[in-house]
């Protein structure tokens, strides 16, 4: 595949299962034996096990919740999307209760993609920009 036919894949899975909610998409877009590994929102490994985690989401800690592409690259078969994220806490989120706050915060996905599905993701975002905004920690003062 070229390297816009791997950045379709991965903007077909951004648009319609992130930001549109359709998770019937995910078998569109992932392969069966697939991996995700979110950082604190943990790894899942193989299809069933990430549609649980996906399926908990949909109605979890945020609404309006939206990924936002500022760019891609490629190298191969591998696609890193830029991005930001955004939403409003308005359910549970890492054992916190709802802040009914909105936040926005950037993030790095790294996808590889294979025969025309993502097998594997990997993703780093500023969660403690995103918990600073929620009110949910606080830095120490410099001053």
């Amino acid at each position: 595949m070229s390297a816009q036919d791997n950045i379709t894949v991965v903007r077909g899975f951004i648009d319609t299962v992130l930001n549109g909610g359709d998770l019937a998409g995910l078998e569109r877009y992932w392969t069966e034996d697939m991996v995700w590994r979110g950082g604190s929102l943990g790894e899942y490994h193989g299809l069933a096990d990430f549609r649980k985690f996906a399926e908990a989401n949909a109605a979890g800690a945020f609404t309006g919740m939206h990924l936002e592409p500022q760019r891609f690259l490629t190298d191969g078969d591998t696609v890193v999307a830029l991005f930001t994220n955004s939403g409003v806490n308005t359910g549970p989120f890492l054992g916190m209760p709802a802040t009914d706050k909105p936040a926005k915060w950037s993030g790095v996905g790294i996808y590889r993609i294979h025969d025309g599905k993502i097998a594997e993701a990997t993703f780093v975002e500023a969660i403690l920009a995103m918990l600073l905004q929620l009110g949910i920690t606080s830095l120490p003062s410099a001053f």
